[in-house]
């Protein structure tokens, strides 16, 4: 790779060192992502919430999918359950608050198709 700069004649020249032959390369474990230690109570109370979210979408989207609905608020609702099924995966793997947020974030979509498909 070059990079050239402003002034006449400044170049700068990366080369990648080879691998020495026959050494694999080095392979990491993928990391859990970081989470802030909670207490039992606090867990529970996360926990507790985002499921709240999650069956509250859950029962919006089941009304939406009887509505007729458009091609655009067709994918908005299609949005919407994806963002469900996101935070499902993260409860399940106790991921709390990003559980509520995407369930906040399919809730917003589930009521602003709910708001202009009555």
């Amino acid at each position: 790779m070059a990079l050239y700069g402003c002034g006449v004649g400044t170049e700068a020249t990366f080369k990648k060192s080879p691998a020495a032959p026959g050494t694999p390369p080095a392979r990491t474990a993928p990391q859990p992502p970081l989470r802030p230690e909670l207490s039992a109570e606090e867990e529970q109370r996360l926990a507790e919430g985002a499921r709240q979210k999650i069956g509250d979408v859950e029962r919006l989207v089941a009304e939406l999918e009887a509505r007729p609905l458009k091609p655009p608020q067709r994918e908005a609702l299609q949005t919407a359950k994806s963002f469900l099924e996101q935070a499902r995966t993260a409860l399940g793997q106790r991921d709390y608050p990003r559980a509520a947020n995407l369930a906040s974030k399919a809730r917003a979509l589930a009521d602003d198709l709910a708001a202009t498909s009555k």
